[in-house]
Parts: C-alpha cells; structure tokens; sequence
C-alpha cells in the first residue's frame, strides 16, 4: 500500500449544528479510506462536550478539538478596522461589527505557518507538511477514489475550484490597497515576478490585474507547506500583517497567498474543479445565513433561528 502523506485536515468550525453532517460526508465518500487527522479550531467555546463525543465516537478518524484565542491588531487604531469603513457601500449595506469573525477567519487562514500565535492554527499542527483546510458549509457529494493530497506534491496550492474577482464596487470595496501593497512589496525587494501577467502589471502599473486572476476558491485548500514556506514566506506575512489586510481591507486569505505563489512558482495552483465536476457542494443546505461573532446568529441562537423562519414565512 502506497505510504500516506504527512498531512492532516483542518476545519474552522462556526457553523456547529451542521459540523456533523459536514464531517461525516467527508468521512463517508473519501477520509475513512485515508484516515488523515482533523483538526476542528472554533473561536472560542461553540462546542459542546456532547457533541465532541458523538464526533469521536462516531468517527475512526482522530479528531482533535482546540479553542482558538482572537484579537484584533493593536499596532493601528481601531477606527481603521474595515466594519468602521461606512463610507463602503458593502460595509454600510453588509457588514456591521458583529460580523469581526469574518476578519479574524482572514487572519486565520492568511497565517498558515504561525502554529501557536495568537488567532492562528494550534502548534500540533506544525509537524505536518501538507495542510487540507475545508469549510464548515461543504458538502463532498460523491465517492473519491484519489488522494486529494497526491496532487500537492508538485504545486504550493491545490484547490477544489477557482474563481475570479469581478471588477465592480463589491469586489474593489474588499481588495483596497491590495496592489498597492503588492507592487510596493515586489519593488521594495527587487523582486521580479514569475507570473507574466503580474510581471507585465508591475511593469505598466496595471492594478486592474487583481481582477483578471484565476483564484483559489478558499473553501477547499491544500497547501504544500514544504514548498510555501521559502525564504521569502515569513517575510512576506509579515508584511502582509504589518500592513494590516485582512482587519483593515477584508482581504481574503486567497488573494494573499495566491499573489504570493504566483510570484515565486512556475506551476503555482492546481484546480481539481470539484463543483464543475459535481463532487462538491461548497455550500451545504442551511449554512447561508451571516455568522456573527459572540452574538446570536442562526447557528447558536434557538430564538434567532425561530425569528428567520418566522421572517421566511411573513416574507417569502
């Protein structure tokens, strides 16, 4: 039998009335042929001690539990946090403070390699070299007979399916300062990009480049930690941290480290094109609500789910 990678999975869980349904549909049609270890984060304590058991006691699969502790940056004001940025159509239509976890999600997914850090992966997960972060509203609807974790031997990111990032306000309201950053980045280090559309951009100071890439879905990562994690990985997290993206702007996790592998590697993502292909769901039914940080939201609140039904059947 051919040796299994050094990898584990890792879900950052919110939604907890459907993390068993999510666990157990990829449990059932790919992990129990491979059995690699899950790694549930929450922010703070959504899980309760029945539910970890039924978890356990179902599965074969080891699954670990770990609390992870958030804060907001402290080298910037407060005021610069993007829900404080109303004069943005999304942020005065869509996203008011209590929606703070969305930002810390960012950081969290941004920061693969700080094991340890505040509002970053537990450090047992430093051991691995190839990571698989799968949403908590995924839904794997067919048998896989393949490694997922085959395809990174080759590539920093493997992802279930990419996407682009339309060129309209919704979109320009989440990537501020994003080429900004870049481009100063990339001249700050005498840097030449492999990519020849980015290359091209910095040339031309093309900053609309950011909207004619193909991304990485974020849903459904795999990274390749052995290769990520160059000489130029740390220094550009903390760059990307220092400049404060994911808090102050809302960038996603994908625009940063898809620029990053881009830059630095001839064969930087492979798409497995999951949706395309009907194997997966990235969103599994009843996870279409807004998760709303340490406030009620329908997913931890009895009373918030009866007043959405109830608002579903005055207004449907």
């Amino acid at each position: 039998m051919k040796k299994k990678h050094n990898a584990a999975i890792v879900i950052l869980a919110a939604r907890i009335p459907l993390l068993f349904r999510v666990i157990s549909r990829l449990q059932s049609n790919w992990n129990n042929k491979y059995n690699y270890p899950i790694y549930i984060h929450t922010f703070g304590n959504l899980i309760d001690n029945n539910l970890k058991k039924k978890i356990k006691d179902t599965f074969k699969t080891e699954i670990f539990f770990f609390q992870v502790e958030t804060a907001l940056p402290t080298h910037f004001s407060e005021k610069e946090i993007f829900y404080n940025r109303n004069y943005l159509n999304y942020v005065s239509k869509a996203f008011p403070k209590k929606r703070v976890g969305y930002l810390h999600m960012c950081y969290f997914k941004t920061n693969i390699t700080k094991f340890g850090f505040k509002g970053c992966l537990n450090e047992k997960l430093k051991k691995y070299s190839k990571l698989l972060f799968y949403d908590d509203d995924n839904d794997l609807e067919k048998k896989i007979e393949f490694d997922f974790f085959d395809y990174a031997i080759n590539y920093p990111i493997v992802t279930g399916f990419t996407s682009k990032r339309r060129n309209d306000e919704e979109h320009r309201d989440i990537t501020q300062n994003l080429w900004k950053f870049y481009s100063n980045y990339i001249k700050n280090n005498n840097l030449k990009p492999i990519d020849i559309k980015l290359n091209s951009a910095i040339i031309n100071n093309n900053e609309n480049v950011i909207y004619d890439l193909e991304y990485s879905c974020g849903t459904f990562e795999i990274y390749n930690l052995e290769l990520i994690n160059n000489t130029h990985w740390e220094n550009y997290l903390d760059n990307v941290n220092l400049y404060g993206g994911n808090y102050k702007y809302r960038w996603g996790d994908m625009q940063v480290t898809n620029l990053f592998v881009r830059t630095f590697f001839k064969n930087p993502i492979y798409n497995l094109d999951l949706v395309k292909n009907k194997i997966l769901n990235n969103k599994i039914e009843g996870s279409n609500e807004f998760i709303y940080f340490k406030t009620f939201d329908k997913y931890n609140s009895k009373i918030f789910n009866y007043l959405l039904r109830l608002k579903k059947t005055i207004f449907p």
